[in-house]
């Protein structure tokens, strides 16, 4: 019951323990249930003597076990270390030497810009200065967070990589037992001065103290961003809320003369779809395109010039909070409000009491809207059909306020000559002339609220 068992238990440990071609967690369960198990044998042994000063003859077999698993076990946690360690330390070894030897006489203070060329002259005009310094930005990710109307400004996270060419870093591999790539601390190398142009707010999410850089053999640097950036982007409402909006990012390098520096911008290409895109935008914007380029930003004094490296982004609002929210409601509010207002056998000032309400309804939503818009010189779209349904029922209170007058004065007027014209009139003024205006101030609510349903129908 103890002995036999616990042989075979210990000779299918030792061999699953040291099987190849299996990790490690697996032989090291094997070895762990193992020691519980030899563990648990003692523990139901030592019941059954008495509690002496020796150590029985089972007691000793069961320890032997142990131990031998023990041992079995330590070595897996140490054998896959001490065949490591001497390759890790050669590397090791060489990278400190490599280090040494680039660093030795590196000034991370001073630019590695070709600088000795006669800014006036044009760029290239001398064949044997090398070519200018080249700066890449490349964006990676980037998330829109909000877009404050009011204030125009649009606020984005944008995850970057920059590079950039170092030839005082450069090596031979094969002189360092072929290391082709060191990662550092970007405090150890020089890093190009990049600013944000026409931002409102930047934050930088990356740690002062501990930013990285990789270093490849042929000089060249690669480093990465992240920041959430607030630029001020002009917005076009006339078509809110069918509007799109178009935002520039752009990054310059000004203390570097257009002649020494060139810069590029580029856009990982796993970015430039619209499946990813809709993961970009928020809940009330989405984003439907991406573009990059180079631009200039000249005073044609030939040195001001300046390299703006640029993405574009457009947004399109998401129109259905405002459909549900204001555009349908007004509708329906209007149109209930048109036929209470002409209702027939109503007294004037329950009539009055239903215009009215429906034009302090329309003010609110006016003042609501203006408060999502830039004070532009502009209306937009839904301030049009706002202002539409608000006149609609203007009219309708002023014709309910007037039919009593205009029926008093127009009718006896009317009935002093009797002309087939003058009885059609009477009769318009009369009971049709409700319902007439019922229907006409209807058919206007139901074509406005019909344009602004078209426009989204359109834009979608």
């Amino acid at each position: 019951m103890i002995v036999f068992p616990s042989f075979i238990i210990n000779a299918h440990s030792i061999v699953g323990v040291f099987m190849k071609d299996t990790d490690k967690m697996s032989k090291l369960n094997v070895g762990l249930t193992n020691i519980m198990t030899m563990t648990f044998i003692l523990g139901v042994m030592a019941d059954k003597i008495p509690r002496t000063g020796s150590i029985p003859l089972l007691g000793i077999y069961i320890i032997i076990n142990l131990l031998i698993m023990v041992i079995a076990v330590g070595n897996i946690v140490l054998i896959g270390k001490l065949r490591k360690l001497p390759e890790w330390n050669k590397f090791l070894d060489q990278q400190q030497k490599l280090v040494s030897d680039l660093f030795e006489k590196y000034d991370s203070s001073i630019s590695p810009v070709y600088s000795k060329i006669d800014i006036n002259k044009p760029i290239g005009y001398n064949p044997i200065a090398p070519k200018r310094y080249n700066y890449t930005i490349f964006m990676y990710n980037i998330k829109l967070v909000e877009v404050l109307e009011p204030e125009e400004k649009v606020s984005v996270v944008m995850e970057m990589a920059e590079h950039w060419y170092d030839p005082r870093l450069a090596w031979n591999p094969s002189l360092y037992d072929d290391i082709e790539m060191l990662h550092m601390r970007q405090e150890k190398v020089w890093s190009p001065t990049i600013n944000m142009f026409r931002i409102n707010d930047i934050a930088d999410f990356r740690d002062q103290d501990f930013r990285m850089v990789s270093l490849d053999n042929t000089g060249h640097i690669y480093s990465s961003l992240s920041l959430r950036v607030s630029v001020n982007c002009p917005l076009d409402v006339r078509k809110f809320p069918f509007d799109s909006q178009t935002c520039t990012i752009q990054f310059s390098m000004p203390l570097f003369f257009i002649q020494y520096v060139e810069m590029f911008s580029q856009i990982y290409d796993g970015i430039l779809n619209k499946t990813v895109w809709k993961r970009m935008g928020n809940s009330e914007w989405d984003l439907v395109n991406l573009t990059n380029r180079v631009e200039i930003l000249s005073y044609n004094d030939g040195i001001g010039d300046m390299q703006l490296a640029t993405f574009e982004i457009k947004i399109q609002r998401n129109p259905l909070y405002y459909i549900y929210m204001i555009v349908f409601p007004s509708f329906v509010i209007n149109a209930l409000s048109i036929v209470g207002v002409f209702m027939k056998r109503t007294d004037k000032m329950s009539k009055l009491n239903v215009g009215l309400t429906n034009i302090m309804t329309m003010t609110f939503i006016l003042g609501v809207m203006a408060d999502k818009i830039p004070r532009t010189g502009l209306i937009p779209l839904l301030g049009i059909y706002i202002i539409i349904n608000l006149f609609i029922m203007i009219v309708a209170v002023g014709i309910t306020v007037l039919m009593g007058s205009i029926r008093k004065c127009a009718i006896p007027r009317l009935r002093m000559k009797k002309t087939e014209l003058r009885q059609w009139i009477e009769w318009v003024l009369g009971d049709p002339m409700e319902t007439i205006c019922m229907t006409v101030l209807g058919t206007i609510n139901a074509l406005n609220f019909f344009v602004v349903i078209v426009f989204w129908i359109r834009d979608s």
